[in-house]
């Protein structure tokens, strides 16, 4: 049961990782699989996470198995990033009839910034229903939080998009939130570039 106020994680896991050529949540950083990294490091904020699995999904959800969390393996993840999200959304209001939100994470992000997350947190306590969304250099994307009353059309989304259409939808209410350094893994590049940041930042 979630607590009153208090959002539902949904860690994306599901993707195919074609351009990294392979599954790339598997990727390790430290000694560490990235999906587990960025799990482990979602649940320090202490809500409950959902890890929606598709493609690789044997392999992550064995990675994953000893965290407190629940995977929800999608059998249409290759429909998009939308049908993952539409997933994920379902279980939460069928199991947590009182989450106030669900902040969106992605797998393929571990340079997440937990201190930003806990900020958009506690926004979201005094203000429930923004759209709350983190910003890279500049550039808006996940992590996200959407308020319950979202929670209708997050559930029938669908394509790549993600939850494009429903940010968009009303973009007075979307609220950002500068993040520092949080490269998406899309590419082995991208991969190459966090290991060498982490080298770089001894003291992180």
């Amino acid at each position: 049961m979630t607590p009153a106020s208090s959002p539902v994680v949904l860690l994306l896991a599901a993707g195919e990782g074609r351009r990294f050529g392979g599954a790339k949540q598997l990727a390790e950083i430290e000694g560490e699989p990235m999906c587990h990294r960025v799990a482990r490091l979602v649940l320090g904020l202490g809500f409950p996470v959902v890890a929606v699995t598709g493609a690789h999904a044997e392999a992550v959800e064995h990675v994953l198995r000893e965290l407190p969390l629940h995977r929800l393996r999608h059998e249409g993840w290759s429909e998009g990033m939308g049908s993952s999200i539409a997933a994920g959304t379902r279980h939460v209001m069928a199991n947590h009839s009182r989450a106030s939100g669900i902040l969106i994470c992605l797998s393929d992000q571990p340079l997440l910034n937990v201190e930003g997350l806990r900020d958009m947190v506690a926004r979201h306590r005094v203000a429930p229903d923004k759209v709350l969304m983190a910003r890279h250099n500049g550039i808006p994307g996940p992590p996200t939080l959407l308020p319950r009353d979202c929670f209708a059309e997050l559930a029938m989304l669908t394509g790549p998009a993600g939850a494009r259409s429903v940010i968009e939808r009303d973009m007075s209410r979307v609220e950002f939130f500068d993040f520092p350094e949080n490269l998406d893994v899309d590419t082995p590049q991208d991969l190459d570039d966090v290991r060498q940041h982490l080298l770089n930042t001894p003291n992180r």
